[in-house]
């Protein structure tokens, strides 16, 4: 449980960066504090000191959960001396101070936190993902342009998804990426995730075999180096997957203990429990306890040593970053902290997510990674917002934005990950209600996805595409049943609304690249009514003002959004907007998003 005052009504931890975040950038340092009350009536303000003592007003910035958030900024003018500092809460008790020995009378019972700036870790954004969209790419799926690689028995391209998906090969590969580099710089995204291509035993490629050695049914080193050259030729980033907790039993350390059992110089290398190595019926750890995915070791220092040198051979290499696969399983202290030493030791500019599923800011803190994979914003909370089930109406969407904004330090909400479907998920527009594998797509879920997309699109993080959801793809996710890889829909008019769809998610990546509000940290709430299935909120940095305003109903719903003045234009419809004596008045053609921009 975090650090909080024995009433429980006020929650601040003074090692959280969420809490107290030392922000550098723009020739300038500023230190954030959150505080967090259960206290209806209370006004904090945060006292502080380098120097004499000063005073600062908290504002209060939003809900994260149950808890009143505030929030302050300090500029600190010299990183050499430490910062002292208090919270004192005015309300209807009179006032009280808030230190490390909890809230008191007066501030010398309630004592002073310090933090002395440089002991804090450094926790730049990685400055060319500012206005990026992501794209997911499953090898094995997105196009086959090189058929001499192909495993024996690939299915045809196009043909039936069956239950054993992972056995089954479509003869995707790196040179049909690099043949449709112009495709995905029509489309504008500027950067591509790739899921596993080092040698596996699967076309998912999770069971590493080598993990030095591009998987030869993908192509070889050159196919990757020339990938590498034509994206970044593009100026698009490319970040690979990487499987660090388990491997495949055909890596060649796990061999080696199948073949000489206890005699294996490599039998700590993984958790066995007892010897000979029964694959049938395992007689070691292994991850989900699937039995061809058996867990590393990674507290024996040669298989940390290992991975850390995979880790720098392929930066080195120059790829930009990793997405990290279930990295939570590590729970080795320190592991993820020297990983991270190393790539930005090589690559200060190295983009590092990981893929964490729930809400766990302590992977965020400047020392792990710098983006998790943000599925309780797209996965949990756009997609059952814009699909009108489950009770989730407008409110749960605004505290899941308040979360996804306050849960973090700024630094990992403006890098977050932000999907909304992935290979391990089903397809977006299925679970907007468009359909499974097979059938046109629902033209009102056509309708929600380009609700939801423009709306994701307006939000802090970094937007993903997950391949062909920009083609319409539908794929239900079941067990044993992957229908969501399917092999890309390459024949033009494949499905109805592809083009519809593609020219839509084109526009919002052109936008996102253009207007520097849509970027920021900071989400401000404008707009709520659940009866109309209505959010609004404001977008602001770079010296500009961007209003989002989404419905999901599917009707004709109208708002006006009071404190508005001046001139606005319709970024999505490319039409003008005059606020008037009452504010902007705004009527949407639901389920729609519109996207404005202040002019004047």
């Amino acid at each position: 449980m975090e650090p909080q005052d024995a009433s429980g009504s006020v929650l601040f931890d003074p090692s959280r960066r969420a809490d107290v975040n030392l922000v550098e950038g723009d020739g300038q340092i500023r230190l954030v504090f959150r505080l967090r009350l259960r206290q209806p009536g209370v006004t904090p303000r945060v006292e502080w000191r380098q120097a004499g003592w000063t005073t600062l007003s908290m504002e209060d910035v939003g809900l994260l959960g149950e808890w009143a958030v505030f929030q302050a900024v300090i500029h600190v003018q010299d990183p050499a001396r430490p910062v002292v500092y208090r919270f004192c809460l005015s309300g209807p008790e009179g006032e009280r101070f808030f230190g490390p020995a909890g809230l008191a009378p007066e501030p010398e019972a309630a004592g002073s936190f310090q933090l002395h700036p440089g002991t804090q870790a450094s926790f730049p954004v990685v400055a060319w993902t500012r206005g990026r969209v992501f794209y997911q790419v499953f090898p094995d799926r997105f196009a086959n342009g090189d058929p001499s690689n192909d495993p024996p028995g690939t299915t045809p391209w196009g043909g039936a998804v069956r239950p054993d998906t992972g056995s089954q090969y479509f003869g995707g590969d790196l040179a049909g990426l690099i043949d449709r580099l112009d495709y995905l710089q029509d489309l504008g995204v500027g950067g591509l995730y790739l899921n596993p291509i080092f040698s596996a035993g699967s076309s998912h490629g999770y069971d590493t075999v080598d993990y030095l050695r591009i998987d030869p049914r993908l192509g070889d080193l050159d196919t990757f180096r020339t990938l590498l050259d034509e994206a970044h030729r593009r100026e698009m980033r490319v970040i690979l997957d990487a499987v660090f907790n388990h491997t495949g039993t055909g890596f060649w350390a796990f061999q080696d203990v199948a073949e000489r059992g206890a005699a294996s110089r490599y039998k700590d290398w993984y958790h066995f429990h007892g010897f000979p190595v029964n694959v049938e019926v395992p007689n070691y750890e292994a991850w989900w306890n699937v039995p061809s995915l058996p867990k590393l070791r990674v507290s024996n220092p040669d298989v940390r040593a290992y991975l850390m040198g995979v880790a720098r051979y392929w930066t080195r290499l120059g790829i930009d970053g990793w997405r990290l696969d279930v990295p939570n399983e590590i729970r080795e202290p320190g592991f993820w902290e020297e990983f991270r030493l190393v790539v930005k030791g090589i690559n200060p500019e190295a983009y590092i997510v990981g893929e964490i599923w729930h809400v766990e800011p302590e992977w965020l803190e400047g020392t792990c990674f710098d983006a998790v994979m943000n599925y309780p914003l797209g996965r949990d909370a756009l997609v059952p917002f814009f699909r009108g089930k489950g009770g989730f109406g407008a409110r749960e969407l605004d505290r899941a934005v308040q979360r996804a904004v306050l849960a973090y330090p700024e630094q990992a909400v403006t890098m977050n990950f932000n999907v909304v479907g992935s290979h391990d998920t089903a397809r977006v527009l299925t679970a907007l209600g468009g359909g499974n594998l097979g059938v046109e797509p629902d033209p009102g879920a056509v309708r929600r996805l380009k609700a939801l997309m423009s709306f994701l699109f307006a939000l802090p993080g970094v937007p993903v595409i997950y391949y062909g959801d920009e083609r319409g793809m539908l794929g239900e996710k079941g067990e044993d049943w992957d229908a969501q890889r399917a092999p890309m829909p390459w024949d033009e008019g494949a499905v109805r609304a592809g083009a519809e769809i593609f020219d839509h998610l084109r526009k919002l990546v052109r936008l996102r690249r253009q207007h520097p509000a849509l970027v920021g940290p900071v989400v401000t709430r404008l707009a709520l009514d659940d009866a109309q299935g209505l959010y609004a909120c404001a977008r602001g940095g770079g010296g500009e003002e961007v209003v989002a305003v989404t419905t999901r109903e599917a009707r004709r719903v109208h708002v006006v959004l009071a404190g508005l003045t001046g001139r606005f234009r319709d970024l999505v419809r490319d039409e003008s907007l005059h606020a008037g004596g009452q504010g902007l008045n705004v009527e949407l053609d639901g389920p729609e998003t519109r996207l404005i921009v202040k002019e004047s």
